[in-house]
């Protein structure tokens, strides 16, 4: 799916593509390889998840022609030092992408990261109109100032019912406008800025539905202190339907 802004949501993946300066960059975020430890203490066994997401993230590259590949952080489930098990699996992950270029925006769970991979943690990622960062802290100046910026962190949802009344939760995309209060908190902010906040890419994670959280709640706090609005924020499924404004989905 292309939006009218020219930012390429993958069709029935949570996944963006972006092209800057010739180059095309996949973009994904919290991947929380390790994950599925959890799930195990309540007796759900779960294999190869991070073996599959690195061949999704192929598949996708190969498919879409790009370059480069941007992970918004928390590319780990651990928040300190992973077990043997997640450590095994994070390491198989990033043998499997060998020869791509991966850039990596630190997120709140990736402590220890750049010593188990070898890679070099960005705060902040900024291409041209387009700042990319984790979503957990403010970004800087110089992100206010481009076009559109693009967060994971939220792990966003939706919750929609039938006229069954059958209840379904889905992955989403949520697309914000900068608010005047902006000004408060940066001088010089691009008062035309988009707030892309990605679904996460672990198909573990459904996400919380945006329904669920007041502003106060919301973990972004580009959200939360009300720099971008978050009740006229619309709100996509995967499959590019529109599923409504925050306001009109509470």
């Amino acid at each position: 799916m292309q939006s009218k802004e020219n930012v390429m949501f993958i069709l029935d993946e949570p996944a963006l593509v972006i092209d800057e300066n010739g180059k095309r960059y996949l973009v994904v975020g919290d991947l929380h390889i390790g994950l599925e430890a959890r799930f195990r203490g309540r007796g759900v066994h779960v294999y190869g998840l991070a073996e599959n997401m690195a061949k999704k993230i192929k598949r996708i590259m190969n498919e879409f022609g790009a370059n480069s590949l941007i992970v918004l952080g928390d590319v780990k489930d651990s928040v300190l030092y992973p077990d043997s098990y997640e450590l095994r699996n994070i390491k198989s992950f990033f043998d499997a992408l060998k020869g791509i270029e991966v850039v990596v925006a630190e997120g709140n769970h990736d402590a220890h990261l750049e010593e188990i991979t070898g890679i070099r943690l960005r705060k902040e990622i900024l291409l041209g109109r387009y700042a990319l960062f984790h979503g957990n802290a403010f970004p800087t100046a110089g992100a206010m100032k481009r076009d559109y910026l693009i967060t994971a962190h939220s792990h966003v949802g939706v919750t929609l019912k039938d006229e069954k009344g059958t209840i379904y939760r889905y992955k989403a995309w949520m697309v914000s406008s900068v608010s005047k209060k902006a000004g408060e908190y940066y001088r010089g902010y691009n008062k035309k800025a988009k707030l892309i906040s990605m679904p996460a890419f672990n198909d573990l994670i459904l996400g919380t539905g945006v329904e669920q959280l007041s502003k106060k709640e919301n973990l972004n706090p580009l959200l939360r202190n009300g720099i971008f609005n978050y009740s006229r924020a619309e709100v996509y499924l995967l499959n590019g339907e529109f599923a409504g404004r925050v306001s009109s989905l509470k």
